[in-house]
């Protein structure tokens, strides 16, 4: 099965735009400015997401160096490759909406009464245990297809060689 992955190419006008000639030369890392638009729940309280890592993650798991990717092109235009690697897991992205909410909530609740509508009513270590817990590799997915709104990493760099434009 010949998989291809997505990478949003935002217009112009978008604060996360990142021209087609920087993305061809360059390829996509994890500081691309369009990997903004993706969520990446194991990076946001990266000491505590390190600290419950599971025995039996890979040691190449490296939120900090992760890049965001849909299974679909969602956008009218996205940068598209072929599966290049097995350094891609899936996670559960309504456990990595929790982990973000809830941190929002811990990191504010003292200095902002508007933030109590984010206190999921778990504690962080609760939402990051269950986002380890989510993690299948992309071969599971496909089969199981356990989530609705699925959170793909990819561990490594994508090589510009390998990316095109798609609409």
């Amino acid at each position: 099965m010949d998989i291809m992955l997505y990478h949003s190419y935002l217009p112009e006008s978008h604060e996360f735009h990142v021209p087609l000639e920087e993305i061809l030369t360059f390829g996509i890392k994890s500081n691309t400015k369009s990997n903004n638009r993706y969520s990446n729940g194991g990076k946001v309280k990266i000491e505590i997401t390190e600290k419950l890592k599971p025995k039996e993650a890979p040691d190449w798991i490296d939120f900090r160096k992760a890049v965001g990717a849909d299974l679909t092109n969602r956008f009218s235009k996205s940068f598209c490759f072929p599966l290049f690697t097995n350094k891609v897991l899936v996670f559960n992205g309504e456990v990595s909406i929790n982990i973000y909410d809830q941190a929002f909530y811990e990191d504010l609740k003292d200095t902002d009464e508007e933030v109590l509508n984010f206190d999921t009513g778990r504690s962080i270590e609760h939402w990051i245990k269950e986002y380890w817990e989510s993690m299948v590799t992309l071969e599971q997915y496909f089969q199981e297809k356990p989530y609705s709104k699925p959170e793909i990493l990819i561990f490594e760099d994508v090589p510009e060689q390998i990316i095109r434009e798609c609409e």
